[in-house]
């Protein structure tokens, strides 16, 4: 049987649930009031592309953060487990060692806060001083999330979103989820379908949102970043860093104050 994979994520996953009402206006951009809630969440945890022109050494992670994602997402099926969360990959072009790690999202409700949710993953960008992020999310599940108008009818597949300072390009890898057993359990059997790629590609509104508070100049005082840094992991966001080579040249300066968790 061919199944959605966006109808049944939420009951495989581990039963979180998520406030399902705004936070009042203006809040820090982390704080979130998980008092009141009633909406499964949706997402479970668990090259450079035609139009982008290649920056350093970025090109060759691009490409294996693309297979990378398609590999995780198979994997993930197979075991049951669902799929990932959107992730933001971020990279700097002037390191030695480009890539720097990435973050997952934190558990979400359909609407306002999913958009939310993910828009606001462009400050760690934004305080790390990426020159390149890539982001990667399943479609179907993120447009039954983001309470889209077509969402219904929006095709399964990985989204990896190649994104520089002012352009951007989509690799779409089409995917049919096929419902099976594995183990005595239930598992997905993915069929991918050729990737297809969209240079300036229209992007959703939450991931048009993130780009841009991305993208907006800003300085960050010491003080600002470590408040909104700590506000990430306590926030339910995941990060996950890349050891980096003990004579890396030209390091900046948040990597002194990020030095123990890194």
């Amino acid at each position: 049987m061919t199944v959605r994979y966006a109808a049944i994520s939420a009951a495989w996953g581990p039963g979180l649930r998520c406030c399902a009402h705004d936070p009042a206006p203006h809040p820090h951009p982390l704080d979130r009031d998980r008092s009141d809630c009633d909406d499964t969440i949706l997402s479970v945890v668990g090259g450079t592309l035609p139009g982008m022109e290649a920056t350093g050494q970025v090109a060759g992670w691009v490409d294996s953060l693309d297979g990378t994602a398609v590999h995780v997402t198979d994997t993930m099926l197979r075991d049951g487990v669902g799929v990932q969360p959107p992730t933001v990959h971020l990279l700097r072009d002037d390191l030695d060692l480009p890539y720097l790690g990435y973050m997952t999202c934190r558990p979400f409700c359909r609407g306002s806060d999913a958009h939310n949710a993910v828009a606001v993953m462009g400050l760690l960008g934004s305080q790390l001083g990426a020159s390149r992020l890539v982001i990667t999310y399943e479609h179907a599940d993120m447009a039954l999330a983001w309470e889209d108008h077509d969402a219904d009818r929006a095709p399964t597949g990985i989204v990896v979103l190649d994104a520089g300072r002012d352009a951007h390009a989509v690799r779409w890898h089409p995917v049919a989820m096929t419902e099976g057993e594995r183990g005595g359990g239930v598992a997905v059997h993915a069929q991918w379908g050729p990737a297809q790629y969209y240079p300036d590609a229209l992007l959703p509104d939450a991931v048009e949102h993130l780009l841009a508070v991305w993208r907006e100049p800003r300085s960050w005082p010491e003080e600002e970043f470590l408040k909104v840094f700590a506000g990430w992991e306590g926030g339910g966001y995941s990060l996950r860093w890349v050891k980096r080579p003990v004579d890396e040249r030209q390091q900046p300066g948040w990597m002194r104050l990020l030095a123990p968790v890194m």
